[in-house]
């Protein structure tokens, strides 16, 4: 059985993702990939490396060193990333199966709980987003390890070395994401629903290493809170709200994201404009939703019934007298109290960050493991609930949730792809054109088109971080060797960065706005000569070389 099963889900992995490869590395990871050129040129401690340098208060150590290794083994290869993205993800999907047979016994109900996991068109950005799948699909794989060997525990015995390799499991996906926090209050629940002997005897055995790590995990952070780093966020992101908006959180949070768990945001964002629309005129401009009020209340109150709904339909399988016959019932209350659960992290989010309505997928890459057990459950109480003669019925819908979600992914590829391509060609030309820079340089290139966003006079290249730090990366791993200086707080990584420094021996800089690069040449004392230039033609998806002509006007 396991081996159809690896099968499968190998196949459906390969229709779903199977263009992943194809594609290019997308924003954070440029930064990213500055941070270890700079820890390399500047042989940091590994100490430093994996708890100090850019950590601020995001302590991860084991997601930096596998991101690191990807980093050492692949360069800027990205199949290899994708590989190993879509590695993790079937491995997940994997556990899942055998985590959904720990709670139900049913070996049809884990397969399709695994494959609604693996085509999840929601959570999708935690896969081919590669800078992001190190911490939440690896994260992810070890807090399902934690949770399998804790459900062994409870199901088959209490042994001591299925509860310590929880514990140790949950441990190291700390190291790799902090979202994993309320496991500490999942498992006790988890406890209270499926352990045979609920004692204060038994708990205190159970519970006694989860306590042990939690306060050394505790004690950790403070270590680093007090001593480990030197902030490097402004004062607004780091600013606390008072209690009540913590109260307002804690009460709303699992709403959204029960519902977000379910229901992709593109459908929240539709019906949100459709209640306005219907309900709220004095918000409708040019027959069209004003979108802040659609994107934030609108989408909380959908989200809100959304999740109503989803909580009755638990409540009802969990009060099913055929349901309570086959053991099954319990695992509804389970799965929503997973989902609602974490959410915890969030809550406490300072700043502006904490104020959000709308979840990115990534963010609910963790609470896919419980929806999908959910929507598997869900299928097997329509069957019971709707007799044999119903299956047919009861399996186009599956097929087509199944089939729509890969539509999705695919879909969102294939526009990856198109973007993917031209990035590479914008960076293959520069580069052919110009395999060697001279010690001071400075990049100019114009574009006819604002992207993503940004007032037409901010016209950038196709890139969703700054182009500057990009170059900076492409050229040291084709062989320049550029100083470490240069990757040192992510220089010109912001999207719009625009500047030019001269350190190491050398001088880099990067402009798209003409009267900018000739200020920086007059208080550099640089050259024409020293300007490499292009012109970005959305039209063509292409570049071409202006350094020429560029240098004339410039002379």
């Amino acid at each position: 059985m396991i081996s159809l099963v690896i099968l499968l889900y190998g196949i459906f992995a390969f229709l779903a993702f199977g263009k992943l490869p194809l594609t290019f590395f997308q924003q954070d990871e440029w930064a990213i990939f500055g941070n270890y050129l700079y820890w390399q040129k500047e042989q940091l401690s590994w100490w430093n490396r994996l708890f100090i340098y850019e950590q601020d208060t995001h302590i991860v150590p084991i997601s930096n060193f596998l991101s690191y290794l990807q980093y050492y083994l692949f360069g800027l290869s990205f199949p290899f990333y994708a590989i190993v993205s879509i590695s993790i993800h079937a491995v997940n999907a994997l556990l899942i199966y055998y985590l959904t047979t720990l709670f139900v016994r049913n070996k049809f109900i884990g397969f399709l709980a695994g494959l609604f996991f693996l085509t999840n068109s929601i959570t999708q950005q935690a896969i081919t987003w590669v800078a992001t799948t190190t911490g939440t699909a690896g994260s992810t794989l070890l807090v399902l390890l934690s949770i399998v060997f804790f459900m062994r525990f409870l199901r088959r015995g209490e042994k001591k070395t299925d509860i310590l390799l929880s514990v140790f499991f949950l441990a190291i996906s700390l190291l790799m994401k902090e979202t994993s926090i309320f496991c500490f209050v999942f498992f006790p629940i988890l406890w209270f629903l499926y352990g045979k002997k609920k004692n204060v005897f038994s708990m205190i055995k159970t519970f006694s290493p989860f306590f042990v790590l939690g306060i050394t995990y505790i004690l950790f952070r403070l270590y680093f809170l007090l001593f480990g780093y030197h902030s490097t966020s402004v004062a607004e992101e780091l600013s606390q709200p008072n209690i009540l908006v913590y109260i307002f959180r804690i009460v709303t949070f699992p709403l959204k994201f029960i519902a977000q768990s379910f229901i992709p945001v593109p459908y929240i964002i539709a019906l949100g404009s459709t209640m306005v629309l219907l309900g709220y005129p004095h918000f409708v401009l040019g027959g069209t939703s004003d979108p802040y009020v659609v994107e934030t209340v609108a989408s909380d109150i959908v989200s809100y019934v959304v999740a109503f709904v989803i909580i009755g339909l638990s409540v009802f399988t969990y009060r099913i007298k055929v349901i309570h016959k086959i053991g099954i019932h319990k695992v509804a209350i389970a799965s929503v109290l997973f989902i609602s659960l974490s959410s915890l992290p969030f809550i406490f989010i300072p700043g502006k960050g904490g104020y959000l309505s709308l979840i990115d997928g990534r963010h609910l890459y963790l609470t896919s493991i419980f929806s999908s057990i959910l929507l598997s459950v869900l299928v097997l109480v329509a069957y019971r609930v709707l007799g044999r003669k119903k299956i047919l019925l009861v399996g186009f819908f599956v097929v087509l949730y199944i089939g729509m979600n890969m539509m999705v992914i695919r879909k969102a590829l294939n526009i990856q792809m198109g973007i993917a391509f031209t990035r590479q060609q914008i960076l293959k030309t520069i580069y052919t054109l110009y395999p060697h820079l001279p010690p001071k340089v400075i990049f100019y290139v114009e574009s006819n088109t604002a992207f993503y966003g940004l007032p037409d006079e901010e016209k950038i290249l196709p890139f969703q971080s700054g182009f500057g730090q990009t170059l900076l990366v492409w050229y040291n791993d084709h062989g320049e060797n550029i100083p470490s200086c240069f990757f040192q707080s992510k220089y010109l990584y912001v999207l719009l960065s625009q500047d030019y420094k001269e350190c190491g021996g050398r001088g880099f800089g990067y402009y798209r706005n003409i009267n900018l690069l000739k200020e920086s040449l007059a208080a550099n004392n640089l050259y024409a000569k020293n300007v490499i230039a292009f012109r970005y033609n959305s039209f063509t998806n292409s570049v071409i070389d202006i350094t020429k002509e560029l240098q004339n006007k410039l002379q």
